[in-house]
């Protein structure tokens, strides 16, 4: 299936979702401009994802995901902005997506959390001198997630942390960080292959990555602090998902 070229005219860029028939309730959400990117989801066959298996187990029962439109007409930001609405007001835990879009630094918040964000101490990085390993869970984390989901996000599932830093555990401070702030800090007792410890999340015991155990540091005096750099700005996220204090 896909759309006419009148119709993707007229759709602009454009928010959709992917439907359960048997509940009626969206697994996913995502955004496109001026295409059939919302269907080419369905191609996914055999493919390694939660998306592509909730589509297969639909199939299993001889019943085909729908597509739905939940907002069209849009300028690339503002559909940026719409998807990551709605994938936090449903909850990242309860869709397929991988991570909660963009936009989500003024994304869905608790009082508590906007407090937290925009009341807190800032802190130089350059200032700490604990040895620490700073996790980057913005993309991932969402004020609906228990506490043993922030844990397991934070602790898993990492590539390329070096045998030095699993071993010797020197850098054994671990700080979960959204948008510059320390949410939580956990003690390292140790490092596992990547799926071989209890975990709420799914499995991703793949070559070359690794999680730890700990335990969490309520009281640490870093907890709720926003790092920033010389310039006084918020550190950004790194691309590989985690770096070091000090810096290496």
């Amino acid at each position: 299936m896909k759309f006419s070229k009148l119709v993707k005219e007229q759709l602009g860029c454009y928010v959709y979702g992917l439907i359960d028939p048997s509940n009626d309730k969206i697994f996913y959400v995502g955004k496109a401009s001026y295409n059939n990117r919302a269907f080419d989801h369905l191609k996914e066959i055999g493919k390694e994802s939660n998306k592509a298996r909730k589509i297969a187990e639909i199939r299993a029962v001889n019943e085909e995901p729908r597509v739905e439109i939940l907002r069209y007409g849009l300028d690339e930001q503002t559909a940026f902005e719409v998807e990551a609405a709605i994938i936090d007001a449903l909850g990242l835990e309860n869709l397929t997506n991988v991570v909660r879009g963009h936009g989500v630094v003024k994304g869905r918040l608790t009082i508590e959390e906007l407090e937290r964000l925009h009341s807190v101490k800032p802190v130089l990085v350059d200032e700490i001198k604990e040895k620490c390993i700073l996790f980057y869970i913005n993309q991932t984390y969402s004020p609906t997630l228990s506490e043993p989901e922030i844990y397991d996000m934070t602790r898993q599932f990492w590539h390329g942390v070096s045998a030095e830093t699993r071993e010797k555990n020197e850098y054994n401070i671990a700080l979960a960080v959204v948008d510059g702030v320390i949410i939580q800090v956990y003690k390292i007792e140790a490092w596992f292959e990547a799926g071989s410890t209890l975990s709420t999340r799914a499995s991703k015991g793949k070559p070359n990555r690794w999680e730890f155990v700990g335990q969490a540091q309520d009281e640490h005096h870093l907890r709720g602090r926003l790092l920033v750099d010389s310039d006084g700005y918020p550190i950004p996220s790194m691309q590989q998902g985690y770096s070091y204090l000090p810096r290496k």
